[in-house]
């Protein structure tokens, strides 16, 4: 076994040991020793593109790190992801450390041709238009598209809101997502600083929210209400629109996998198992043709995106859906 390993087993059985006062003081100095610099890195100006190789028409996606379960935690990453994918756009995943943010001081972000796009929506809308490509919206009417734009919208607000309400109740079952090798010798101390920052960031977001002055029950029932509204709508449909994915295809599937492939149950997952079980088949299909190295990167936590293609060639034959 590597010294290293031996290094930081010693160091989490110290930490267990101590009563929960010491616990206490060694997360407090940690925080601070780890915060102080990644504050630093975070807010400092840097430059912009970040990769200065950068081949031409490559997009490169800047997110949170790979997880457990599903790609991503975040649904605007995999959003972005999703979408490229979808769009048979090339892409990589550079190397992105806990303190890199966009200039807006967001993720994900991405770069094409040396230039910086931020904020999930935009990057679709700007990415759509600069690299020449047949956009998947492309064959929509004008009230597909308005259908879009609004089940987008609820989407990204109350049904993402009320599914934080779990996501804060069940905060170190999700930071048990990561790889614990994210966080070298400070893995043992990770939960017990990361829990209460995750805690208060998703309580401000549910709190700035407009819906989250209501009751817990009523904000669960918010999100079961849209569930149930994108069910109603997809029916029996392959995709929203029809046969052919498009952008709306992108945000859904991907808050639908937070609900659905979460570590924890919740009332959301059921009612995508019992009464919305399209959404269930929805959310298999679009990962099966988009996502065929799923476990690869849910596994070995790979950010490797230069053969799914190839694989779900070679699973499907031809490569048609």
């Amino acid at each position: 076994m590597p010294e290293s390993t031996n290094f930081t087993e010693e160091i989490t059985q110290w930490v267990e040991s101590l009563p929960n006062w010491g616990k206490a003081a060694v997360a407090g100095g940690v925080a601070l020793a780890v915060y102080i610099p990644y504050k630093f890195m975070a807010t400092r100006p840097r430059k912009s593109p970040l990769n200065e190789n950068w081949k031409p028409d490559v997009v490169y996606l800047y997110q949170f790190p790979r997880a457990r379960l599903l790609p991503n935690l975040s649904p605007f990453c995999m959003k972005v992801e999703t979408w490229l994918r979808m769009s048979d756009i090339t892409y990589e995943i550079p190397p992105c450390s806990l303190s890199t943010r966009s200039q807006e001081g967001t993720l994900p972000f991405v770069e094409l041709n040396g230039k910086e796009y931020y904020d999930s929506s935009f990057i679709l809308r700007d990415i759509d238009q600069v690299i020449k490509h047949t956009s998947l919206d492309d064959h929509l009417s004008a009230e597909q598209k308005a259908t879009s734009r609004a089940f987008e919208a609820m989407s990204e607000k109350s049904l993402a809101i009320s599914a934080c309400y779990y996501r804060m109740e069940n905060v170190e079952k999700m930071l048990d997502q990561f790889d614990p090798k994210l966080f070298g010798i400070f893995g043992f101390l990770f939960k017990l600083i990361g829990s209460r920052t995750y805690v208060s960031a998703l309580l401000r977001r549910i709190t700035g929210s407009d819906i989250g002055f209501h009751s817990r029950e009523d904000i669960i029932n918010i999100g079961s209400e849209d569930l149930k509204a994108i069910s109603k709508y997809l029916g029996n449909k392959h995709y929203f629109h029809g046969f052919k994915p498009t952008k709306v295809d992108a945000c859904i599937f991907s808050h639908l996998c937070q609900i659905y492939y979460a570590p924890y149950t919740s009332e959301h997952r059921d009612l995508i198992d019992g009464e919305c079980k399209n959404l269930a088949e929805y959310v298999e299909r679009i990962k099966n043709r988009f996502y065929p190295d799923w476990d690869d990167v849910t596994t070995k936590f790979s950010t490797d995106t230069s053969n799914w293609k190839k694989r779900h060639v070679a699973r499907n034959g031809n490569g048609k859906h």
